[in-house]
Parts: structure tokens; C-alpha cells; sequence
């Protein structure tokens, strides 16, 4: 079997500190980092100056595209490279998006904990019993079918404002009374974590990377019969 030339390194807000000996390993080998330029800067990795008449030889560091393309690290198959993630690569990460267009044999993958399951351990919420979505490239819309009295999701945002748009949606759709948690920067030194009702979202200060952790409050109690009202959460069709 052919040895892997692209290693899927996930990384968290604690950086270098955070990875295992051989996601270092992996990292130490490569020959180009591909990340976005937070990831970047978290392994200690100097990005290439995108300036053609300047450029830097020590700099293994490549930028993602924008929009977002693994053409550029399919164009160096055969090469050492590693690609950083944020925490478990195949969660939201670019980990589906690669393995999608290699041999098996071609890659391997060093995860590391997900934003999901750092704010499970916050907030001690059973992670199998809770919604886990990304809203941070998707529609907040995608939150509606499992809002109901009790319920709990965890919710990637893009920003800080992302955050307060969410509470602001949820309240939009009767959910005003719903408790969030605002999550900033898990498992690193900025590290911060602050509760608030969906309706009195009143925080300017928050800083990307940010999660919010939801128990829904709202419309289907206000209006009298939770089992009428709540969206189903089992699966299949109702009996009636």
C-alpha cells in the first residue's frame, strides 16, 4: 500500500499544545500547510505572501481559496501535505470535502475535539441527546424542526453578530424565551462562556470562534398544548 502524502490535522483554540505527537509529527513532515489564516497562526505556521514578486521560501503556509476549493491541495498529490481543521476535520470540516476526492490509501486523518463535544462538557448536556448544526454556512431556518419546549442544539455561528442574529431569529419564531449560552474560543486561553434569554440578547463584545448552546422556551407552550404544537422529534410518521 502506497504511503498517505496528505495528513488531516484537527486543531483547537489551544494551538500546538492541544495536538498529539503525532498530529505534530504529521505537521513537523509536510512540506505545505493548507488552513485558513487563524488556523495558521494557531500552529505557528507562516502563510506565503500572495505577492508573486515577493516571495518568502521559509513560508510553507497556503491559504485557503475564497470561496472555499481543495483544488489546490489536489494540484500537489504525491507531495507532504497537511491540511488544518478546526478540532474533528469531518465535522463541519474540510475533511468530508477531501476524502470525497482521494483513495483511502491517500490520506490520514489526526482529529481532535469538535467544538460539539467541548461545549457538551461546558455545559454537561448528554452530546447524543442534543441537535448539533452548522449554522455557520447554512440558514437558521435549519434549527426549526427541532425547536421545541425542552429541547437543546448547539449551534456553530459564523461571528460574533452571527450570535446575535440567532437570538434574534429564535425570538422572531416565538422562541424569545429560550436560553442560550454564547461560547467563545473553547479550549483555549480566550476562553469564555455567558447565559442569556434568546429575547434579552444584549452582548457587542463576542468573539469568532463562537458557538451557541440553545434550550428552547417558547411558542409551544405559550400556546397551550406542547404535544399539539412542538415539532415531532422521533422518527417516522405520526400514528394519527
Amino acid at each position: 500500500m502506497a504511503e498517505a502524502w496528505l495528513s488531516i490535522v484537527g486543531i483547537g483554540e489551544d494551538g500546538l499544545d492541544g495536538l498529539s505527537g503525532a498530529s505534530r509529527r504529521a505537521l513537523d513532515a509536510a512540506e505545505f500547510v493548507f488552513g485558513g489564516p487563524r488556523h495558521l497562526a494557531l500552529a505557528g505556521i507562516r502563510a506565503a505572501s500572495e505577492d508573486a514578486a515577493a516571495p518568502d521560501p521559509q513560508a510553507r503556509g497556503r491559504a485557503w481559496p475564497i470561496p472555499f476549493d481543495v483544488a489546490p491541495v489536489l494540484a500537489l498529490r504525491g507531495r507532504a501535505v497537511a491540511v488544518l481543521a478546526s478540532g474533528d476535520p469531518f465535522h463541519f470540516g474540510a475533511g468530508g470535502a477531501l476524502a470525497a476526492r482521494l483513495a483511502a490509501q491517500e490520506w490520514r486523518a489526526y482529529p481532535a475535539p469538535s467544538v460539539f463535544s467541548l461545549a457538551a462538557a461546558r455545559l454537561g448536556w448528554r452530546l447524543e441527546a442534543v441537535a448539533c448544526l452548522g449554522l455557520h454556512a447554512a440558514p437558521f431556518s435549519g434549527l426549526r424542526p427541532v425547536l421545541a419546549p425542552g429541547a437543546r442544539a448547539l449551534c456553530l455561528v459564523r461571528d460574533g453578530a452571527g450570535a446575535g442574529a440567532l437570538a434574534r431569529w429564535l425570538t422572531a419564531q416565538g422562541f424569545g424565551a429560550s436560553r442560550l449560552w454564547v461560547l467563545e474560543a473553547l479550549g483555549g486561553p480566550r476562553e469564555r462562556r455567558r447565559e442569556i434569554r434568546a429575547d434579552a440578547f444584549a452582548l457587542h463584545d463576542v468573539a469568532a470562534p463562537v458557538a451557541v448552546a440553545v434550550e428552547a422556551e417558547g411558542r409551544a407552550e405559550a400556546e397551550g398544548s406542547a404535544d399539539a404544537a412542538a415539532p415531532s422529534r422521533a422518527f417516522g410518521l405520526p400514528d394519527a
